[in-house]
């Protein structure tokens, strides 16, 4: 059983999923939407480390990288939630440019 492995199809797939998530985070004002942008850049990141692994045939290397990936992503989208959930508590909004004029 051989499967057929359309490489640039894949690129253009992975590019079009970052931009996606790039025009999520260009034009959002809520810092929710921020942290989705960065969820679909980055889940992009993974696609493109596992069709680069397959390229190569070296899938086994790309398939740890994704676990370390995963682990970290985890870890920024927990703090970041936990930073918004603080911030929507004390200032009742999550509106990214009234949260850029706080000082301190």
């Amino acid at each position: 059983m051989s499967m057929t492995i359309n490489y640039p199809l894949d690129w253009f797939f992975i590019s079009v999923l970052f931009f996606i998530g790039a025009y999520c985070m260009i034009v959002s004002r809520n810092i929710i939407r921020l942290l989705i942008g960065f969820e679909i850049i980055s889940k992009s990141a993974m696609i493109a480390i596992i069709a680069s692994g397959q390229h190569t045939n070296a899938i086994n290397l790309a398939q740890s990288l994704i676990i370390i990936m995963i682990l970290v992503e985890v870890v920024v989208i927990a703090t970041g939630l936990a930073l918004i959930v603080k911030f929507h508590n004390k200032y009742q909004t999550i509106d990214i440019k009234k949260l850029m004029n706080l000082k301190g």
